[in-house]
């Protein structure tokens, strides 16, 4: 079977759209322009990325997108959105809001956090984390991509740190070390 292994140092790097950060930006899908999909500030029906939060500020907003964020590294990032409800993000714990909500985040320290991004109405995603102990086999059924959050794991005798990808996935697959990994589904 062959897995297509995205490596963490070719993701491209793209500035936050609000100029405060940098995301790497691990995988995208393009809008079909042929449908007019252009829309205010986002031109992908899905995004898969990481971005650094080092400091307290405010999140870039996306406009008719939904957002899943998993705090990858990190103790905490503490999040404030605007009416006021506060999320306190700890490692490997994914959190959903909308992509229009004016969000702020103060890390406890540096933090990295994977970030998936999809366009509202036209797909939607989950992220599950699990604990790889060893040799687990993980289902995958519908799954888009598998992500080293934090360790080191072999998949069909590759070796992916953290932050790596395997996209084009089987049903299930055998996943053996030590550290987590956030399975994505993207419908």
């Amino acid at each position: 079977m062959g897995l297509r292994v995205l490596r963490h140092a070719d993701y491209r790097r793209v500035e936050w759209k609000n100029g405060r950060g940098l995301t790497y930006e691990m995988a995208r899908s393009e809008v079909a322009q042929s449908e007019g999909a252009a829309f205010e500030d986002a031109d992908f029906d899905w995004r898969l990325s990481f971005a650094a939060v080092e400091r307290p500020g405010p999140f870039s907003t996306f406009p008719g997108v939904d957002r899943i964020i998993t705090l990858a590294s990190g103790r905490q990032l503490t999040l404030t959105m605007a009416d006021g409800e506060v999320q306190v993000l700890r490692p490997f714990e994914p959190f959903a809001f909308p992509g229009e909500a004016e969000v702020r985040g103060v890390p406890s320290g540096p933090t990295m956090n994977l970030n998936v991004m999809t366009r509202r109405g036209r797909t939607a995603a989950t992220v599950v984390c699990h604990r790889i102990d060893g040799q687990q086999l993980v289902d995958l059924r519908g799954a888009a991509f598998l992500v080293v959050l934090d360790g080191v794991v072999m998949v069909n005798d590759v070796v992916l740190a953290p932050r790596d990808a395997v996209r084009e996935l089987p049903d299930r697959l055998t996943v053996t070390g030590n550290g987590v990994v956030a399975v994505i589904s993207i419908t």
